[in-house]
């Protein structure tokens, strides 16, 4: 069971591209953040995967997609998705602490935090209106206008479980 909205984000230590050590908790230090964790062979994390890069419309908003997988499969899903600089691409080595600490039970997981790590919404697998549904929480806790990360008619299924 992942952790639920109210509860404290644990700023549990993953893998940046250089294989430096990052405390997550570094990400929600000066604002809100989003944490994706996913894995490359999961087709919903591959649909949201594609959309992660839309959240970043929000400035202020951390962005950052945090993989169960090896280097080598973190790097491709990352170009694939096209995520650039607008999504931080980090890794959680087996036996996935992060993951663990977070309670991520199915790909993708996603936790929106508030400044200071306070869990504020939470969902699992590919939904588009849950996708809105971050990305308008998201805008409220930065007081900016929401982006729609996902359209009613865009190429993304309205519905896709991890």
């Amino acid at each position: 069971m992942p952790l639920a909205p109210g509860s404290q984000a644990p700023s549990a230590e993953v893998l940046a591209a250089d294989a430096r050590a990052q405390a997550l908790g570094e990400l929600w230090r000066s604002g809100p953040a989003l944490l994706f964790f996913y894995r490359a062979d999961c087709g919903a994390s591959e649909v949201a995967g594609r959309v992660l890069p839309r959240f970043s419309e929000l400035p202020g908003l951390a962005v950052a997609a945090i993989s169960q997988d090896g280097a080598a499969e973190t790097r491709a899903f990352s170009r694939v998705s096209g995520w650039d600089d607008r999504v931080r691409s980090l890794r959680d080595p087996e036996p996935w602490p992060a993951s663990e600490a977070f309670g991520v039970r199915a790909t993708p997981s996603w936790f929106l935090t508030a400044p200071g790590g306070r869990i504020v919404a939470v969902a699992e697998g590919w939904s588009r209106d849950d996708a809105n549904g971050l990305a308008a929480e998201a805008a409220r806790l930065l007081g900016s206008l929401p982006v729609v990360v996902a359209r009613p008619d865009g190429p993304e299924p309205a519905l896709r479980p991890g």
